[in-house]
C-alpha cells in the first residue's frame, strides 16, 4: 500500500511496469547482479499552431536501456553502478539519432542506517525527492515538444538534468526523507575536466547546490506527499542572472478500491532571474504553477488532466505568460505493453517565429504513443 502511494507523483509507473520489473538478470563471477531493462517509446504528434512554414504532423523513436551492476558486502553495505543508455533525441539526421550515450552513469553506496551516496552522472537530489502534479503515460501539461512551446516548462529550472555530481540521501525516518547535491561544474558530464577554464568560461555556473526534503505518510485509505527544494550556484558568466530555485509539490491521494486510487495535487516553482541574460534595464525572472488529477486502475488504466501557466517579467517589456491543458490516458494492452495518448491546448506567449500578426501561439497537439517495457 505504501509502495503504491509512493509512485503516485509521477503516476505512469503505476500503470506502466517499471523497466525493472521485467528486467533480466545475470549473475556474473564477482559478487554482483547485472540487470539490464529498459524501455522503447513510439510517438506520433498531430499539430495545428500558429507557427509560420512548419508541417503539422511528425514522429519520433526514443529508447532507453538500463544496465544496472549491484552487490552486497557481508557487512550489509549495499554497493554497484547505474546507467542509463539512450539514443541522441536532440540532433538532425541519422548518423547523430543512431548514436548512443550514458545520460545517467554513477557509483553507488547504500546502507540501512545512513543511507546512499551517490558519485557520477545523475540527475539530482531535488528531482531524487520530487512530488509532481499527478499525471499519466506521456505526462499531460509534461508535454512531448513537436509544437512550438517555446520558454514554456511542467517543472522547475534545471529539473531531469545530467551532470557530474556528489549526492547523499538519508534513510527515510518516520515518512521523511532529505538529501543534498553538489555539481562542481554546472552540467559538466563524464570525462569532462574544466579545470583549466576561467570564471567565465565553460559553463554559465559552478559549485551548484541542490537541497531536498520529501515526505510520504498514509492515513487508512488516505495518502500525502509532499516536497520541497532548493537549488543555487555560483555565476560565471556576468551576463547571466543569479541562480536561485524553489520548488514546492504535494499531492494528496485516495484508495477507491484495491487497485484503484484518485490523486490530486499541484506544484510550483519559482527559477527568478536563473540563467536568463541581464540587461540595462534589469534582468526577467519566471516562475511557474500547475495542478492535476487522475485517476488510476493499477495494470489497467489511467486517465489524468492537468493545467500549468508560467509567467516571465521581462524589465521594460510586457510579461508574458503561457498556459497548457493537458488531458490524457493509458491502456495497458499487455504485460510490458500500453498505448497512450495526449491532448494538449495551449497559448504560448514566449514562442518566436509565428505567422505574420501573431503575438502568441495558440494551438493544439494531439500525441500517441505505443510504449514497451522490459
Amino acid at each position: 500500500m505504501f509502495m503504491r502511494f509512493k509512485l503516485l507523483g509521477t503516476l505512469t509507473g503505476v500503470l506502466l511496469a517499471s523497466s525493472s520489473a521485467f528486467a533480466q538478470q545475470v549473475t556474473t563471477k564477482a559478487p554482483f547482479t547485472v540487470t539490464i531493462g529498459g524501455s522503447v517509446r513510439s510517438d506520433f504528434g498531430f499539430m495545428q499552431d500558429d507557427t509560420a512554414n512548419v508541417q503539422d504532423r511528425e514522429a519520433r523513436l526514443d529508447y532507453r536501456l538500463h544496465l544496472k551492476a549491484e552487490a552486497k558486502a557481508e557487512n550489509g553495505l549495499v554497493y554497484g553502478f547505474d546507467a542509463r543508455l539512450r539514443n541522441n533525441q536532440n540532433s538532425a539526421g541519422q548518423t547523430n539519432q543512431d548514436v548512443v550515450g550514458a545520460d545517467r552513469k554513477f557509483v553507488y553506496l547504500r546502507g540501512d542506517s545512513w543511507g546512499q551516496v551517490q558519485l557520477g552522472d545523475n540527475i539530482g537530489v531535488a528531482t531524487q525527492l520530487e512530488t509532481a502534479t499527478p499525471n499519466v503515460g506521456i505526462g499531460q501539461g509534461d508535454v512531448v515538444g513537436f509544437a512550438n512551446f517555446g520558454n514554456y516548462s511542467f517543472f522547475y529550472f534545471d529539473r531531469d538534468t545530467f551532470a557530474t555530481r556528489i549526492t547523499y540521501v538519508t534513510p527515510r525516518f518516520a515518512g521523511f526523507q532529505a538529501g543534498a547535491t553538489y555539481t562542481p561544474e554546472y552540467r559538466d558530464t563524464g570525462r569532462g575536466n574544466r579545470r583549466g577554464d576561467s570564471d567565465v568560461t565553460g559553463g554559465n555556473y559552478k559549485d551548484e547546490l541542490e537541497f531536498a526534503l520529501t515526505t510520504q505518510q498514509k492515513f487508512g485509505a488516505f495518502g500525502v506527499q509532499a516536497s520541497a527544494a532548493y537549488l543555487t550556484g555560483k555565476e560565471k558568466v556576468p551576463t547571466r542572472g543569479d541562480f536561485a530555485v524553489l520548488s514546492l509539490g504535494g499531492v494528496v491521494s485516495y484508495d477507491v478500491a484495491t487497485g484503484q486510487t484518485i490523486a490530486v495535487g499541484g506544484n510550483y516553482f519559482d527559477n527568478g532571474e536563473t540563467n536568463k541574460v541581464k540587461t540595462a534595464r534589469g534582468t526577467a525572472e519566471t516562475t511557474g504553477w500547475n495542478v492535476g488529477v487522475s485517476y488510476t486502475v493499477a495494470s489497467a488504466w489511467a486517465v489524468a488532466a492537468n493545467y500549468t501557466e508560467n509567467l516571465t517579467e521581462t524589465p521594460g517589456a510586457r510579461d508574458q505568460t503561457d498556459k497548457v491543458f493537458g488531458v490524457g490516458g493509458a491502456y495497458q494492452l499487455a504485460p510490458g505493453l500500453s498505448l497512450q495518448a495526449d491532448a494538449a491546448f495551449f497559448d504560448i506567449e514566449t514562442a518566436t517565429g509565428l505567422k505574420a500578426g501573431k503575438t502568441s501561439n495558440e494551438g493544439t497537439q494531439f500525441t500517441l504513443r505505443t510504449r514497451v517495457d522490459f
